[in-house]
């Protein structure tokens, strides 16, 4: 009976780990489906055209000139959506972190004190992250808040 369960740790650690690889892979995996079916239909695209100079055409085109509008749009929601998600990550980890903290002053109980400063950590480091990445999303102008007032007033 006693040694049924010392195997027990060591089959739940191994089955968390190969559930994060599994996880990731999924995730990657899935990242790079999409990469090939774009670059499929650009290359597509490209194919359609016989020459350099039908293909400039087309860009200059007013479905070319949505066409590549599409593309940089895309990029840009890209853009809002990871750091969306990023600020939305470490607000999570945070009010976790200040949960165990609460529950260590609370309760006294000193298990909950190390992760509670991990998870706070790395809340505070998901928020430091996106301001950076917002901050330089704005410099590279993937994000352009002038843009969407601009667009706005425009189509008026």
């Amino acid at each position: 009976m006693d040694d049924s369960f010392t195997l027990m740790p060591i089959i739940v650690s191994l089955g968390f780990f190969a559930m994060v690889v599994w996880i990731v892979w999924l995730g990657t995996n899935s990242k790079n489906r999409r990469a090939q079916a774009q670059a499929e239909v650009q290359s597509k695209l490209i194919e359609r055209f016989g020459s350099a100079k039908e293909f400039i055409e087309f860009l200059q085109s007013p479905a070319g000139r949505q066409f590549v509008t599409g593309v940089e749009v895309t990029s840009n929601l890209y853009a809002r959506d990871r750091i969306i998600s990023g600020f939305g990550k470490g607000v999570v980890l945070s009010l976790l972190g200040l949960g165990f903290l609460a529950i260590w002053i609370f309760d006294s109980n000193r298990g909950f004190l190390y992760p509670g400063f991990i998870l706070l950590g790395l809340g505070v480091g998901f928020f430091l992250s996106t301001v950076i990445s917002l901050k330089l999303s704005r410099n590279y102008g993937l994000i352009d808040t002038d843009r969407t007032t601009v667009d706005a007033t425009a189509g008026n």
